[in-house]
């Protein structure tokens, strides 16, 4: 099973009111018997408002490019790195799994595109429909509302009754998400996703096939890889580690390690060290935020590279070491 979010568009107008005027679709939303005209006026608000960096709001079509429902980031907040969540599924698609896949794919988009890093959900309290919905899905934080009593008490204006108040989280969202697991095929089809992390391809080949390769997807997606080099029973080195552009910056490298420390421990390695260069700022801030010690410096370890590499206007000349007890 798999949804598509698309933009809105007037080609949707009859669908999409044929499904939200349901009485089991309408009553939950609380809307007013309307006519076709007014759903296309509401795609036309929806995509000036999207125009304005307000929402984002999307079409939700089946395997088949049926459309199904809608969904949306709303009152998106880039100070705070939140906004609120909406959306609403035609009553012949209800308890099939597409909530959950929709729930997937517009979160997708705040935590990865967007950059957020929570998004608000609520529901009101006599809708036990949507309440039951929000509490299947596995990367939800339910009952919030003492936590963001301002959030809440705006949302049961909105609504004007009382509301549930839940949140996802981008650290758990991106948990969710991610899956480390290892390479058994071959690597060369790899060596992309090694080179951001060492730029020289003679000096990536030459290691391409040492340790334990293991990709790193983000649900079905590639989002990077890493490479594991065993330096004695008890010690494990990260070779190479590289997240794609895509997904860099959104906590996706803070849970691969996490994972791949799981992984070793269970192989019985009590260290494990990495090495970066010394221009590699973010680098070294981001290893120490994940508990890792500097442990060593190896001068002109990039002096031997076949063409100089710089980084924040740095030449990478020295190879720091850090180390993390497991």
């Amino acid at each position: 099973m798999a949804v598509t979010l698309v933009r809105h568009d007037i080609k949707y107008a009859e669908a999409m009111h044929a499904l939200s005027s349901m009485p089991q679709v309408r009553d939950a939303l609380g809307l007013p018997a309307g006519k076709v005209e007014d759903t296309i006026n509401f795609i036309k608000r929806e995509c000036v408002d999207e125009e304005a960096g307000k929402t984002v709001p999307r079409v939700v079509l089946d395997e088949e490019g049926q459309l199904i429902g809608v969904t949306a980031l709303m009152f998106i907040d880039q100070d705070k790195k939140s906004c609120h969540i909406g959306s609403w599924l035609g009553y012949e698609f209800w308890g099939k799994g597409y909530n959950l896949e929709a729930k997937i794919a517009i979160l997708d988009i705040a935590f990865f595109e967007l950059g957020l890093e929570r998004v608000f959900a609520g529901a009101r309290k006599v809708n036990t429909r949507s309440r039951k919905a929000q509490e299947k899905l596995p990367f939800i934080r339910l009952g919030v509302e003492n936590e963001f009593p301002q959030e809440h008490a705006w949302l049961e204006v909105k609504e004007k009754q009382p509301c549930v108040f839940n949140v996802f989280e981008r650290e758990d969202f991106v948990r969710y998400r991610t899956a480390v697991k290892k390479v058994e095929g071959v690597r060369e089809e790899y060596l992309p996703q090694l080179l951001l992390a060492d730029e020289s391809e003679e000096v990536v080949r030459k290691y391409l096939h040492d340790g334990e390769l293991y990709e790193i997807k983000c649900g079905e997606q590639l989002a990077g890889v890493a490479l594991l080099v065993e330096q004695s029973d008890m010690t494990v080195e990260i070779k190479n580690i590289a997240i794609v552009p895509k997904y860099q910056g959104n906590g996706l490298g803070k849970e691969t390690l996490r994972q791949l420390t799981t992984i070793c421990q269970s192989q019985g390695y009590k260290v494990m060290i990495v090495g970066t260069a010394n221009s590699s700022i973010d680098n070294i801030a981001f290893y120490q935020k994940a508990g890792f010690r500097m442990e060593a410096i190896e001068k002109d370890f990039f002096s031997h590279y076949p063409e100089p590499i710089y980084e924040n206007g740095i030449r990478a000349l020295d190879m720091i070491f850090f180390s993390k007890t497991l």
